[in-house]
């Protein structure tokens, strides 16, 4: 079959085009849709964030665009004079020169800075913008989206001025610790020192806090029994919530051996957790050599007045024997009170002696078992006899054994007796009472004095026990006496396994008690 040459030739030369043509709008078509479906998304997207929307010209001169989210007050048209509107004036300058560089370098803007918020007031954007280019790279509008960051910018401003407030705090308190001559330092709750002043530095013989920082005590030089004692009391620190005290001696880089009396303290956070043990060390080496001294002075002194106390107090004996034989009464009166004023000396000496041998280690006791009931009537029979005002009333319990130095338990009964005379002057009545207790499942028996008097103020109540301290009265005259009594009570019971306290009562007066084991 013949065919016509012209319509084979046509056919020949429009079918590939035809085909070529379809392609191309397929692919049309493709494009289309695919951007469709971008300005969908991205319609979408915009609906869809809280960050505000932009879109500015070439250079920035107009704000063609503002969707402002609530953060910031919407555009409505394009607007030349943008900045004013929206941008803190002190940030103006910087926000010129990052979109002059933008703009050179064709690069993406990013800034944070402070802006005029729909409320009215001053908040903080993190902006970012991205250059729309056409063909030939030319910028033709900026996209651009901003996020309020206020709350991040106010928290960190917050966190500045706190750590700014403990920068200071911590040059404050460098400069102090740096000027004492007490060595302060500072562990965490694996014994690692984590700060050192300048003062126990130089003990070590370190230069800088980098140089101890993160070690532990053997590492810094101490001896095993001393990292030991020092780590088991961390451990009582952190178990109790409360500080202990002790005293330890311990080599000087330079001084040599020094003795030192530290206190320990807990540190806590925001819920009452141990996060540190603080402590704080002084050196009381002269003070001690001071001390021994003066205790070496008043055992010599007190040695060498009791004889010749002993030959005056049998002089005036003497001279009162002869008034008396001479009929001169007034002789014999005065007799009577130098033979009394020279008791009073001779008591004194007596406790300057004992706090020499208690200083010394050297109270000997001569223990036995005695009948504790029998102490206490004998003893009150005898301070009975030295008051007409004070009736002494006993409320003791059964008879019980005691093993230890019988006169020098009696003697605490007669101080804590004639004390109670002593600071109740108005009053008529002091009550002794004696109870069994079992504490630690041992028996114990406690003596108490109750009078009805001053009372003792609570700022002296922690010192009452202490060597030579003496009370004060609501005239703020002193009573007499050396401040001995209270602390030779407390060594004797505690030489005996006892304890000793004082109680005051909101209705006047105190209560001082000590207890005994009654088996050894």
């Amino acid at each position: 079959m013949m065919t016509d040459p012209k319509t084979n030739s046509a056919q020949l030369f429009s079918s590939p085009l035809i085909s070529e043509a379809n392609v191309l709008n397929q692919q049309l078509v493709n494009v289309n849709k695919q951007l469709r479906d971008s300005e969908t998304r991205f319609a979408a997207f915009v609906k869809a964030t809280s960050d505000v929307i932009y879109r500015m010209n070439a250079d920035w001169t107009i704000m063609l665009e503002l969707q402002g989210r609530e953060f910031l007050e919407d555009t409505g048209e394009p607007i030349q004079h943008w900045m004013d509107k929206y941008i803190h004036s002190e940030d103006k300058e910087q926000i010129l020169h990052v979109i002059q560089e933008a703009i050179r370098t064709k690069s993406i803007f990013q800034l944070e800075h402070r802006v005029k918020r729909l409320d009215g007031k001053m908040g903080w954007a993190s902006s970012r913008a991205i250059p729309i280019v056409d063909r030939d790279g030319n910028i033709i509008e900026w996209f651009g989206t901003t996020s309020d960051i206020t709350q991040r910018k106010q928290a960190e401003e917050a966190l500045r001025r706190s750590k700014d407030e403990l920068e200071q705090q911590k040059r404050l308190y460098e400069a102090v610790t740096a000027s004492t001559p007490d060595l302060v330092y500072v562990f965490d709750l694996q014994y690692k020192f984590t700060y050192a002043n300048k003062a126990l530095l130089i003990m070590w013989g370190k230069n800088t806090l980098e140089e101890a920082k993160g070690k532990g005590l053997r590492e810094l030089g101490y001896e095993e029994w001393h990292a030991e004692m020092h780590e088991r009391e961390i451990d009582e620190v952190v178990a109790t919530k409360r500080l202990i005290r002790g005293e330890v001696a311990f080599p000087h880089a330079t001084l040599g051996r020094r003795i030192y009396d530290y206190i320990f303290s807990p540190v806590f956070d925001a819920n009452n957790e141990i996060v540190a043990v603080a402590g704080t060390t002084r050196d009381i080496t002269e003070m001690r050599q001071l001390s021994e001294q003066k205790d070496e002075f008043l055992a010599m002194a007190s040695h060498e007045l009791k004889t010749p106390v002993t030959v005056i107090k049998a002089y005036t004996q003497i001279f009162h024997r002869s008034a008396q034989e001479a009929n001169d009464k007034q002789a014999a009166a005065l007799s009577l009170k130098m033979e009394a004023q020279i008791d009073k000396l001779t008591s004194r000496i007596a406790e300057l002696l004992d706090v020499s041998r208690i200083q010394g280690g050297k109270l000997h006791l001569q223990e036995k078992h005695f009948d504790f009931n029998e102490l206490i009537d004998s003893v009150v029979e005898e301070i009975q006899r030295t008051t007409q005002r004070h009736q002494i009333i006993r409320r003791l319990t059964t008879s019980k054994k005691v093993f230890g130095d019988q006169d020098r338990i009696g003697q605490v009964v007669i101080n804590l007796l004639t004390n109670a005379i002593k600071y109740s002057p108005q009053s008529d009545v002091i009550y002794v009472y004696t109870k069994l207790v079992n504490e630690n499942q041992r028996d114990r028996i406690v003596f108490s004095v109750e009078d009805f008097g001053i009372g003792i103020p609570e700022a002296d109540q922690e010192r009452i026990f202490e060597r030579f301290y003496r009370v004060t009265g609501g005239n703020q005259n002193t009573y007499p006496g050396l401040g001995l009594g209270l602390y030779i009570c407390s060594e004797i019971i505690k030489w005996h396994g006892g304890t000793i306290w004082l109680e005051n009562k909101k209705e006047g007066g105190s209560i001082f008690s000590f207890s005994l084991l009654l088996k050894k």
